[in-house]
């Protein structure tokens, strides 16, 4: 025999099945779910190109100048993934799916701008990163002021993430600054 569960202290049976329909999303919440889930899935292709793109610059540093540059690139590699992971998780919070067909995943970082190089030299690789990065500001920026005070959450993540994207793109600024004062 299944035990009947009473509903009256926490709502009607309507109640009930909204809230189970909607997790987080409530009436305070001033956004819209699912245009939400498209930008944050957009921004977290972007995250995955990066990723891949340090993880690739990663294997071809080798020179004897690269080894502090490869130890950087693999740092930035998992931050990016920690970041794709992070929006991952809000995307399912707001009811989306977190997109993973790689076609799709390019399609959608190429639209902001974002597609994965390789140049030939340590030097090209910190640019290609730079303007990576500084590609990612723009567009966190431009969706954290669209949001504004619509989804709070949603916004500080996009905040938390945007204080490292911004943290990489100074370091890889700073790179490229110190190399060429020592030419």
């Amino acid at each position: 025999m299944e035990p009947t569960m009473q509903y009256e202290a926490v709502g009607t049976d309507e109640q009930v099945r909204d809230a189970i329909a909607q997790g987080a999303v409530t009436k305070q919440y001033l956004a819209k779910p699912q245009q939400i889930a498209g930008s944050l899935n957009r921004l977290r292709s972007t995250e995955i190109a990066s990723y891949l793109q340090y993880k690739q610059h990663a294997y071809m540093a080798v020179s004897l100048l690269s080894p502090s540059l490869k130890t950087e690139f693999e740092q930035h590699a998992d931050q990016e993934l920690n970041h794709a992971d992070q929006l991952a998780g809000r995307i399912q919070q707001l009811g989306g799916v977190p997109i993973f067909d790689l076609q799709e995943l390019a399609s959608k970082a190429a639209a902001i701008g974002v597609h994965p190089e390789q140049g030939t030299s340590l030097t090209e690789m910190v640019i290609e990163d730079l303007v990576l990065e500084r590609r990612q500001v723009e567009a966190y920026s431009a969706l954290i002021r669209e949001i504004g005070e619509k989804d709070l959450i949603t916004r500080e993540i996009l905040l938390e993430i945007l204080a490292e994207t911004e943290a990489h793109a100074s370091e890889l600024a700073d790179f490229l600054k110190r190399s060429s004062e020592k030419r």
